[in-house]
């Protein structure tokens, strides 16, 4: 429904002729030209972590310089 004040509801998209009467006008489309991406690689991230539990996480060691939250401790 038209708004008698909106002059501009007729510029909208999807106001104009159908599609299906518009002639139809297309190029011919050559398919992409697919690009091989790198190779993925496993990166041992866990390594450097030190050793892990069973479960694969990173194992709780006590360090000298964090109290038993992770925290550093200042001297």
């Amino acid at each position: 429904m038209k708004d008698n004040k909106d002059h501009a509801t007729l510029e909208l998209p999807g106001f104009g002729a159908p599609a299906s009467l518009l002639p139809d006008i297309r190029k011919p489309v050559k398919p992409a030209q697919r690009q091989r991406g790198k190779k993925q690689e496993q990166l041992e991230l866990l390594d450097t972590l030190g050793p892990t539990d069973r479960t694969g996480l990173p194992a709780w060691i006590q360090d000298e310089n964090t109290d038993l939250t992770g925290l550093p401790v200042w001297r």
